[in-house]
């Protein structure tokens, strides 16, 4: 990435213009009229980033996003090179739409990298959400503006997460005086009454090498889920030699990063037998981690046991691998520092790859999703997360689409996760990081209720549906932010696709 814009980031970006197939007009009552009229005021510079898509140029320039209350204002202006050919379209409105979204740019989230929170557009009573209804269409010579209405960030600065285009970090936050009000109202984007706005705190989650435990951290708490098939035998309650070892780790890392106080142990089952039985287990087996965790952790921590049998599944479903995934045994606590890091291992040797691998800035063949190859550009670190771009080009011949890329369906515990079906199917949910003793995936969060109706429903801090048509040499580039793991290189490991070693960590 270079940064071009005195004082402030701009971040070099990959724009992909292919259009979405069934996609829906325009909104007829969407206003053009700010689109043509609004312009940044006098104080902070907007955030140039200059971009290429296939062998487009284009410049997208992200205004200072003003606040009014509670309410933030995003402008986007998306330019074309002087090299761009004549005739030549980038439609925004396209390419940033979400998969199942009206034409717009609604796919485009704020993230505030201090507070560790996503913000998704604000939404009317219909779930229509707050953003130009339009093409966006930017041609030699013609740009094209999008505006969006979001919850504001707390910060000084946010960052821009779009499809397919990357980060763009310390974008200034101007908050409007009294007398001041934003140029832009919902009414002006084609939505009526009031409108919901909300954002979301970014979790990690990691799981061991050998499958032993996983570890979910939100800014509440951290809970460590121990696998019952590792911890116990069938039906018992004694910990296996193995699991002494895993519950160790546990407590070694809890005492290094847990706030004094309370830690919880729940016991869970499947519904294989009865639930009075199966609430019996879980009591049992929860006082077994208790007994072995307690005094390794001393006085200083209220270390309790409960079970709640099999009323509380990780997983629906009755196949096998949902039953074990029910079966575990969880610790909760809360962490000095919300957010924190938290690695539980017994020491397993990383694992081996299961497809091609390649090093440093070097590119790798794709198994499994043939005709592509990816090489990291950059992983940068910014405060508490490492951000990562990666290079998708099309070596193969004829058009293709680089659906599954970064897994699929039944990879990377991603029905586990509560990710929605297009993340699993076309995002990029299953690039990992290699840890010292776990597998780090990137940063999700819950979707506000606003955005998603019905059961609560996981999106990944990364490109959610990456299935742009493309041609032999064509590229696109995926964004994933990860929790930072440490180290001055990382290890980016996407099982049954490819494995990328010794990649450099960065800094601002």
């Amino acid at each position: 990435m270079r940064r071009t814009a005195a004082g402030l980031a701009a971040t070099v970006l990959v724009l992909l213009t292919a259009c979405t197939g069934g996609s829906p007009d325009p909104d007829p009552t969407a206003s053009t009229g700010p689109t043509q009229q609004a312009t940044a005021d006098a104080g902070p510079e907007a955030v140039v980033a200059e971009a290429t898509y296939l062998s487009l140029p284009v410049e997208v320039e992200v205004a200072p996003v003003r606040v009014k209350d509670d309410v933030a204002l995003l402008q986007v202006e998306y330019r074309l090179g002087a090299d761009a050919p004549a005739g030549s379209t980038f439609s925004a409105g396209q390419v940033l739409k979400t998969t199942t979204g009206p034409v717009g740019p609604n796919g485009v989230r704020l993230v505030d990298l201090g507070t560790g929170e996503v913000f998704l557009p604000g939404t009317d009573a219909a779930g229509q959400p707050a953003v130009t209804r339009d093409y966006v269409q930017a041609t030699p010579g013609t740009p094209a503006t999008s505006e969006g209405l979001y919850q504001a960030p707390a910060g000084e600065t946010v960052a821009v997460l779009f499809p397919y285009l990357g980060l763009v970090r310390e974008v200034p936050v101007v908050r409007l005086d009294a007398g001041e009000d934003l140029p832009v109202t919902a009414q002006d984007l084609g939505r009526e009454g009031e409108l919901t706005y909300a954002g979301a705190p970014m979790d990690a989650f990691t799981v061991a090498f050998d499958d032993s435990s996983s570890t979910r951290v939100t800014q509440e708490e951290v809970t460590v889920s121990l696998a019952s098939d590792v911890l116990f035998g069938v039906d018992q309650a004694d910990l296996t030699p193995q699991a002494q070892a895993v519950v160790d780790s546990a407590a070694t890392e809890i005492a290094a990063k847990a706030a004094e106080g309370s830690v919880q142990v729940i016991g869970h089952t499947d519904d294989v037998a009865s639930p009075e039985y199966n609430q019996d287990l879980s009591v049992r087996r929860a006082q077994a981690v208790v007994d072995r965790l307690a005094p390794v952790l001393g006085a200083a921590y209220a270390v309790t046991a409960e079970g709640r049998g099999e009323s509380e599944p990780a997983v629906p479903g009755t196949t096998p691998e949902a039953r074990a995934a029910n079966r575990r045994v969880e610790i909760r606590f809360t962490a000095v520092t919300p957010g924190t890091s938290v690695e539980i291992g017994t020491g397993a040797a990383l694992p081996e790859p299961t497809g091609p691998v390649a090093s440093g800035s070097s590119a790798v063949e794709v198994a499994g999703v043939t005709g592509f190859a990816v090489r990291a550009t950059q992983v940068e670190r910014v405060g508490p997360f490492l951000v990562g771009s990666l290079e998708v080009e099309r070596t193969g011949t004829g058009t293709g689409q680089p659906t599954g890329l970064f897994g699929d369906f039944v990879q990377g515990r991603a029905t586990a996760r509560g990710l929605s079906a297009f993340s699993m199917g076309g995002g990029a949910h299953n690039a990992t990081l290699l840890g010292t003793a776990s597998r780090y995936y990137p940063l999700d969060y819950v979707r506000p209720p606003s955005a998603v109706p019905g059961p609560d429903v996981r999106a990944v801090v990364a490109d959610e549906w990456i299935v742009a048509p493309m041609a032999p040499g064509d590229t696109v580039t995926a964004t994933v932010l990860w929790p930072d793991p440490g180290g001055d290189t990382v290890t980016l490991d996407v099982p049954e696709r490819f494995r990328l070693t010794d990649v450099p960590v960065t800094s601002p």
